[in-house]
């Protein structure tokens, strides 16, 4: 083991898990773009079908075609971004946890060297004491 305590240890582990969580919010914010896009992508695609142009019957088969794919394009990434919700959660309950137990970590080792300081001044001062009585 390295010479660093435990709280600096859960510190540096606590960083790392929260790099982890902006990852993973970031992929999050990712799928929402996406998901954005394709709701508008869907909109444009709706809009184009009620165009009254005489060429319209030629296309409404691919424009069917494009809106199937889109909605199962959509579906896919609501699936996704689900899943991305459910890993952020995680993520920040994990974090939480390390932050918590960092802290405790850092309380315990503070009492512990004002415990060892208050000692060292007794010890010092029962010294300077017994030296006083001789």
């Amino acid at each position: 083991m390295s010479g660093k305590s435990r709280a600096e240890r859960l510190a540096r582990v606590r960083d790392v898990q929260e790099k982890m969580r902006q990852l993973e919010e970031w992929r999050l914010g990712e799928l929402v773009r996406e998901e954005t896009r394709l709701l508008e992508n869907e909109r444009e695609l709706l809009e184009t079908l009620g165009s009254q142009s005489l060429m319209h019957g030629l296309f409404l088969e691919g424009k069917a075609a494009a809106l199937r794919r889109n909605d199962l394009a959509l579906r896919e990434t609501r699936e996704r971004e689900a899943v991305a919700r459910e890993k952020v959660q995680k993520a920040q309950a994990t974090e939480k946890r390390i932050e918590r137990a960092a802290d405790k970590a850092g309380a315990s080792e503070r009492a512990e060297a004002e415990r060892a300081d208050l000692l060292l001044a007794l010890e010092d001062h029962l010294a300077a004491r017994a030296a006083s009585f001789e």
